[in-house]
């Protein structure tokens, strides 16, 4: 594939975002809603390597709950290389104490033919999508889901991040346009390697689609350390016209930790709670794993969706608050690679069941763990 120049033409683009407007900035006159709080339930954790219809259920990296049929639909971060690209369904309860997940189904994602996603070929002439965020349409019988694309400059092989529309069964329905800074490009310019499209969700009312990065553009400044943290792009979507619409700054924290080098600290999901308001899952590795929730607010943050940098003008980043530090919840028994976070049904007393999952990198030495928190505020 030929390298792309990071910018194409934003006219188009920019008429659509003026010709739509952004509902995040629609819905800013809702009165204040309490900030929202979690109370740990309980985890469980899957056998390494459990075989489920024929698939090995591993790289589990979101989750997003369907409000129609009561289920989850889980998605594996898998490139066609273990086995087919594809999500699971299942269903999950939880009360204090004790949670379980049962798998009820597994499915392929399927290119637009109906056939299934094939690996990454030896030369790069064909590029499998790295499967890491996923979200019900809480208003139609399908879901979003997104790749993170391909960078690799020897052989040259560059595949933008993506977000696609499925049907129930699977098979792609339309891919959206990504906003022009996150093409991929040979060039020290748009997005780092496997740091791109990481969170995915709808709001409540189906009207939005959000999609984040998990790391900051190479011109939006270096990936977070110890010592700074860094600035994302969440992008907004008007779910009707399937364009992009608006994009925010949101301030990634620093490393917890100093750490060897591949030490990090990114986005790996989102839920978004309407209103500009969402969760925000940071998940850091040093030598071990930190995973903090946020409460984020884009409410009184700059539309960057037309800035190539960050830095090019002053702008406003979202606001945040933390939520919870699995560090710091008593009676977990562990914490790993903490990647998909989702807000499910409403709970007997009135709070919400919220569902985090683990990708173990289809590894011996990790866990497919699902943890489980009652939270008001939302």
């Amino acid at each position: 594939m030929r390298p792309r120049a990071l910018l194409v033409p934003l006219v188009a683009l920019l008429a659509c975002a003026v010709a739509v407007p952004a509902a995040a900035s629609q819905e800013r006159a809702h009165p204040k809603p309490e900030p929202v709080s979690f109370s740990y339930l309980g985890e469980t954790e899957l056998p390494n390597a459990l075989q489920f219809e024929g698939t090995t259920v591993g790289g589990l990296s979101s989750i997003s709950w369907d409000a129609r049929t009561g289920k989850y639909l889980i998605i594996s971060d898998d490139r066609s290389q273990i086995d087919p690209a594809r999500f699971y369904t299942a269903a999950i309860s939880a009360r204090r104490g004790a949670v379980t997940l049962r798998l009820e189904a597994t499915a392929p994602l399927r290119q637009a033919d109906g056939s299934p996603f094939p690996p990454t070929s030896a030369d790069g002439a064909v590029i499998a999508p790295d499967p890491e965020g996923i979200a019900v349409d809480p208003r139609h019988r399908r879901f979003a889901w997104s790749s993170e694309g391909e960078r690799v400059l020897s052989p040259l092989t560059l595949g933008d991040p993506a977000v696609r529309l499925a049907d129930a069964s699977g098979r792609t329905t339309a891919t959206l346009p990504i906003a022009p800074q996150l093409h991929m490009n040979a060039q020290e310019v748009g997005p780092r390697r496997n740091q791109t499209l990481e969170g995915l969700s709808y709001t409540p009312n189906g009207a939005q689609l959000w999609a984040a990065m998990e790391d900051p553009l190479y011109q939006d400044g270096e990936d977070p350390a110890a010592d700074h943290g860094a600035r994302v792009r969440f992008t907004e979507y008007d779910a009707a016209h399937r364009l992009p619409v608006a994009q925010y700054a949101y301030p990634l924290s620093p490393l917890f930790e100093a750490g060897p080098a591949g030490s990090t600290n990114g986005v790996s999901d989102i839920a978004a709670l309407g209103g500009g308001r969402f969760l925000v899952l940071e998940r850091a590795f040093t030598t071990r794993n930190k995973i903090r929730v946020f409460e984020a607010d884009a409410s009184r943050a700059t539309d960057v969706l037309g800035r190539d940098a960050l830095a090019a003008a002053p702008m406003t980043a979202m606001r945040k608050r933390l939520v919870v530090d699995l560090a710091a919840v008593h009676g977990l028994p562990r914490i790993d690679n903490v990647e998909g976070i989702t807000v499910g049904p409403r709970l007997h007393d009135g709070r919400r069941l919220v569902v985090l999952v683990s990708d173990d990198n289809f590894s011996t030495g990790q866990v497919t763990q699902v943890i489980a928190f009652a939270a008001s505020g939302l």
